[in-house]
């Protein structure tokens, strides 16, 4: 079994990196083959818009260190997806991922009934882990609506891939503190757990 996590903060020794470690941990544990990929060291870009991915259907024509990454994630059986939260949502660097899982999809309309169309070039049936860190407490108390909004989108971003199950690991008031999680004792043990249960 192959298990690949991101890590979209740009600290690699945050809470969020250390949060996507400790899943990765579990699984490993449990014999599975885990990678980590640090995507603020990658040189990537935003989806283009260029809709070159639309003539080969799961394949992005970029030229960057994404681009050989979104190839690998159709042959992983478990994606773990993690990023702190800043201004209500998740960071730069994975809204820029998310953006290139464009090329897995095509939406179009049938032009004999009128009803729209959705085809994937992504792999279903496998399992996804969303690892958040957050500085603010749980529960917020300056536009909740907002987090509540987040998790929303985090959910359909697995979900529209065709994931089998979406677990949540999420870290709340950290206060900036890099080690905050890891101070949290039930916290990692439940990533740990979380990372096992993939395999």
């Amino acid at each position: 079994m192959k298990v690949i996590g991101f890590n979209a903060s740009p600290r690699k020794s945050g809470n969020t990196a250390a949060l996507v470690q400790t899943v990765l941990e579990g699984a490993e544990s449990r014999g599975a083959e885990v990678r980590l990929v640090n995507l603020n060291e990658l040189r990537m870009k935003g989806c283009q818009a260029c809709q070159g991915c639309k003539k080969k259907l799961g394949h992005c024509v970029q030229k960057d260190d994404l681009s050989p990454i979104l190839e690998e994630l159709k042959s992983c059986d478990a994606v773990v997806l993690g990023t702190p939260v800043y201004w209500w949502h998740v960071s730069s660097q994975i809204k820029a991922m998310t953006d290139r899982f464009y090329c897995y999809i095509l939406e179009g309309v049938d032009p004999k009934t009128g009803e729209p169309t959705y085809e994937t070039a992504f792999p279903s049936g496998k399992k996804f882990v969303i690892v958040t860190s957050r500085g603010d407490e749980e529960k917020a108390t300056l536009f909740p609506e907002l987090y509540t909004y987040l998790f929303e989108w985090l959910k359909m971003v697995p979900t529209a891939l065709g994931a089998s199950s979406i677990e949540f690991v999420n870290h709340f008031g950290s206060m900036n503190e890099r080690d905050s999680a890891q101070k949290n004792a039930d916290l990692v043990s439940r990533a740990r757990s979380v990372g096992a249960s993939l395999v």
